[in-house]
């Protein structure tokens, strides 16, 4: 991966040290807001790719299809809504983003106020399982935190864009967000990256995406339920030198 082209794409404005999503208050629409600090296009009609605003980075061999199964069954506990609200979103004052209420506005405009997005296992769970850990681990990553997404058939996450500049408001450009897919893919997932849908990937795929200016979505349209590991956190110069190496065939043993 050319570590030097995607700093340079997902450097945006500097922010002030103390910003928490200020500034959302001035907008009723969570979508609207965010598209105001995103250097994407919006263009609906240019073509996309991977390598473009997502990055693939090779396979982790070896995780247990049994640790899979055990994930997949927690995460009937833990929808979205609740994860959401607990306590548990991390960087901000209480563990609860300020902008709930510009969330919630969008879901009841677009008609999605009872549709939900995914189910959530945290890190306190997945610790048990070491081949997560050694995952997370691989890159190297400053103030990371890490939960299992458990999309189930008929649940999806409309277009959006993440909002996770509290997490290091004087460098934006060090927050990064990898996905690991847990699980071999069943037609009807999908995740979109602006115009480009990523899918047909293998359980260890994992990859990057530019998680502070790409609009982005996934759905679960399948038979099956659809795991995959989110990690976020700061670039280091050792996160730069494994993304550096990595290529859509590098393989990492577990």
């Amino acid at each position: 991966m050319d570590i030097n082209q995607y700093a340079s794409r997902t450097k945006f404005k500097q922010l002030p040290s103390d910003f928490n999503h200020q500034d959302g208050a001035n907008y009723n629409s969570s979508w609207e807001y965010s598209k105001t600090l995103s250097n994407y296009h919006f263009d609906n009609y240019k073509p996309e790719q991977a390598g473009e605003w997502f990055h693939l980075l090779g396979n982790f061999e070896g995780i247990d299809p049994a640790d899979v199964v055990k994930i997949v069954e927690k995460s009937k506990e833990l929808d979205w809504a609740a994860i959401t609200k607990s306590g548990k979103r991390p960087g901000f004052k209480g563990g609860v983003s300020p902008m709930i209420a510009q969330e919630e506005y969008d879901r009841e405009v677009r008609g999605l106020k009872d549709i939900e997005y995914t189910n959530v296992v945290l890190e306190d769970y997945l610790d048990q399982f070491p081949s997560i850990k050694k995952i997370v681990d691989h890159w190297c990553l400053e103030k990371v935190s890490y939960r299992a997404h458990v999309q189930w058939p008929g649940q999806f996450f409309a277009v959006h864009v993440d909002k996770l500049w509290h997490r290091n408001p004087e460098d934006p450009s060090r927050i990064v967000r990898l996905i690991v897919n847990l699980d071999d893919y069943e037609p009807g997932q999908f995740v979109t990256y602006g115009n480009a849908f990523h899918t047909q990937w293998h359980a260890g795929d994992v990859h990057i995406f530019d998680t502070l200016n790409v609009p982005h979505s996934t759905a679960n349209v399948s038979t099956k339920p659809r795991p995959n590991l989110t990690i976020t956190g700061l670039r280091t110069p050792e996160t730069d030198k494994r993304l550096a190496k990595a290529t859509p065939t590098s393989k990492y043993k577990l």
